[in-house]
């Protein structure tokens, strides 16, 4: 019987955790070509067939989902003894993959990545941005970084910004045409601008306090997207009233070109946090970044200073 080599078996289970030829072979880091070449010889080999392949779709057969079953665990407990290692190792180096939504990413950790590649100049570093639900264990992905409200409970998470405000706003332009809304209640006569969740795919309620005052308005959804830079754009255009961080339009609110409305009212979100599977052996990478975005995560006022 063929035993496969690892860069076999290790194509194998990206495609099948990915159900896509595209996204399997960037993540290991191949050429589509070749990625499909070694799949297709891994069957030949073995004289089975895993894939189900179509031009638009790729599933695992019955036989594909019994071998992915029996793998995972080996290639876990693989990663857990090449973890091992790491206490034997001098210097900080490795591959690292780490995902952030989009908001951390540009806001936290890009500004931050390039000093912590030139305090480590032996680690290879991976971001995947991107705001989707994504296993990190499954996806053998590192850590993550985002809102604490999506982090699952049994990740060990790490506050690198504290809670911060979102506002609700228009342009001047759009206030001299329409008006300006004097309680939540009067926002459902007014275009609004919502933000679809690429997490689970709701369309996010505006969930307003002011004191001990707690609301829910009733609003439309005259425009919906999923980024809130794209919602700020179009709320700085006159496309309507949005529920934005102050973060992301800081000198547009500061020259009058936005205008916060209902004074008082306002959303909070809990922080933004980096997080990781809990393990026996941490990468000796992993560790070096966790210490990192500690020791330099940002200060109370990093919103000033943005």
């Amino acid at each position: 019987m063929y035993k496969p080599e690892m860069r076999e078996l290790t194509a194998f289970v990206e495609v099948a955790r990915q159900l896509n030829f595209t996204r399997a072979a960037a993540n290991v880091g191949v050429s589509v070509p070749t990625f499909s070449q070694t799949l297709r010889g891994l069957e030949e080999k073995l004289g089975v067939r895993l894939l189900t392949r179509t031009t638009r779709s790729v599933s695992l057969t019955d036989a594909g989902t019994d071998f992915l079953a029996s793998l995972e665990p080996l290639l876990a407990s693989l990663d857990v003894a090449l973890d091992g290692l790491n206490r034997f190792r001098s210097e900080t180096g490795g591959r690292l993959r780490i995902l952030g939504s989009r908001t951390a990413s540009t806001l936290i950790v890009g500004p931050l990545i390039g000093r912590f590649l030139s305090t480590h100049p032996d680690i290879e570093l991976e971001m995947l941005v991107d705001d989707l639900h994504v296993d990190l264990v499954e996806s053998r992905i590192d850590a993550g970084i985002q809102v604490g409200e999506r982090i699952e409970k049994d990740m060990v998470a790490v506050r690198l910004v504290d809670p911060f405000e979102e506002v609700v706003m228009a342009s001047s332009e759009y206030l001299q045409k329409q008006g300006e809304p004097d309680t939540p209640a009067s926002l459902n006569e007014h275009r609004c601008i919502r933000l679809r969740s690429s997490w689970d795919g709701t369309v996010h309620p505006w969930v307003l306090t002011k004191g001990e005052e707690k609301v829910e308005p009733s609003t439309g959804a005259h425009f919906v997207a999923n980024d809130l830079r794209v919602l700020a754009s179009v709320v700085r255009g006159g496309g309507g009233i949005g529920l934005l961080p102050k973060v992301l339009v800081k000198d547009a609110l500061a020259s009058g070109e936005l205008v916060q409305l209902l004074d008082g009212w306002s959303s909070w979100i809990s922080g933004i946090y980096l997080f990781y599977p809990s393990r026996r052996q941490m990468p000796a990478a992993l560790g070096a970044f966790i210490k990192f975005m500690r020791e330099n995560k940002p200060g109370p006022g990093w919103l000033s200073a943005l």
